[in-house]
């Protein structure tokens, strides 16, 4: 077994060209919401981060505890030991 230490960024810390790759990251998966149109009809709509304020996609992250690499690739599944 090898070990290997990478650095781990929150959203906030990363460059503008790291934080696009996170919303594109992000709107892989959008979230679905009902909506009513004019008629009254129920109809499902998504919800793209890409289209969040800049400070509603930082609580997302923080809230779902997401680190990425400095390119903002995400890597938050990555297990975390303390230092012994």
């Amino acid at each position: 077994m090898k070990t290997i230490k990478i650095n781990a960024y929150n959203y906030q810390e990363l460059s503008e060209d790291s934080k696009t790759n996170v919303k594109i990251w992000l709107d892989k998966l959008p979230f679905d919401y009902e909506d009513e149109d004019e008629n009254g009809n129920i109809i499902t709509k998504l919800d793209y981060p890409s289209d969040w304020e800049e400070i509603d996609i930082k609580e997302h992250c923080e809230s779902n505890k997401y680190l990425f690499s400095k390119f903002g690739k995400c890597i938050h599944q990555l297990q975390i030991e303390k230092d012994q």
